[in-house]
């Protein structure tokens, strides 16, 4: 028995070693979470140019003050979860004029008795779109969606000039602007709203080139709605072919029976919500480009509103 005791301890303390590496070397071991990124996709800029019409119709010369800036605020757009929403970031911004006469301290011009006078003023804007990528995830995407678009809001204007017998009307917008896809991104899929737009306007104009591609829709609410549609009847198909499944596989008592009645309408509750009202709209840029294809996407188009 003796002869034994050598070898338990060798063979006890070889397992005592072996736990200590192991032990060791999972306190070496660390893992990274996975987390989810923002990648930016591609950026929407141009140009805007702003024109409308100022009346004096007191009996007398006037100066009516030109604000530096246009204001444009974002609004936000009808959107369902079929298509990947797009975080946008992005400027509105408008070009200084000196060319304006100064009275006390303010610019402005001399409009004469019952005149019209035409103003200009013209800016840049710039978007940046990304969306979140989540690795090692399976994922189904549907077109990339802008669900947001800034609005000039002429009340601004006229609100505090009405008063001294000074109107305001005859608005144009003229836009140009291109998508330019990221280095990184391969492929884009995207529905985008005109980026800028006259609240209210009353008639809107695409402007083609002769070998221009036409990649406008006149609705961006219909355009989402008709393809959520889609979506949501190749659902509602799929959920009653497989309750159909399930009523005809087997009599066994462990099988779910599902009333159709209980299949659940999809966005029910969204459509009910929204029937009565006229929701804001504007025309939408929809495309799709090729795998490594990374000639910018150039639009253009102006509108009117009286």
């Amino acid at each position: 028995m003796r002869a034994f005791i050598p070898l338990i301890l060798f063979l006890l303390l070889t397992l005592l070693q072996s736990s200590y590496a192991e032990e060791d070397l999972l306190e070496d071991i660390t893992i990274k979470p996975v987390l989810a990124t923002d990648k930016t996709i591609c950026q929407i800029s141009g140009t805007w140019k702003l024109s409308f019409e100022i009346t004096n119709t007191n009996p007398y010369t006037v100066f009516v003050a030109i604000p530096d800036e246009i204001v444009y605020y974002d609004k936000s757009l009808k959107y369902y979860k079929d298509f990947q929403k797009l975080k946008v970031s992005g400027v509105v911004a408008t070009y200084v004029d000196d060319n304006y006469t100064v009275l006390n301290g303010e610019k402005g011009i001399w409009i004469p008795p019952y005149t019209t006078v035409k103003v200009y003023k013209d800016g840049i804007f710039a978007y940046s779109l990304s969306t979140t990528v989540y690795p090692n995830r399976f994922k189904v995407i549907g077109p990339a969606l802008m669900d947001t678009t800034s609005v000039f809001d002429d009340f601004q204007l006229e609100n505090t000039i009405y008063k001294y017998g000074v109107r305001i009307g005859n608005y144009k917008l003229l836009v140009h602007g291109k998508v330019v896809k990221n280095s990184n991104t391969d492929e884009l899929s995207m529905i985008i709203p005109a980026p800028l737009v006259l609240k209210n306007y009353d008639t809107f104009h695409k402007l083609l080139g002769r070998y221009d591609v036409d990649v406008w829709v006149d609705s961006y609410t219909e355009y989402i709605e008709k393809h959520h549609k889609m979506y949501d009847d190749k659902r509602k198909r799929m959920v009653l072919e497989r309750t159909s499944e399930l009523h005809s596989s087997s009599t066994s008592p462990f099988v779910p029976h599902v009333d159709d009645a209980l299949i659940p309408e999809m966005d029910k509750d969204f459509v009910d919500k929204d029937l009565n009202l006229r929701p804001f709209d504007v025309p939408a840029i929809v495309f799709t480009t090729k795998d490594g294809e990374f000639k910018p996407l150039e639009f253009s188009y102006v509108m009117y509103k009286k």
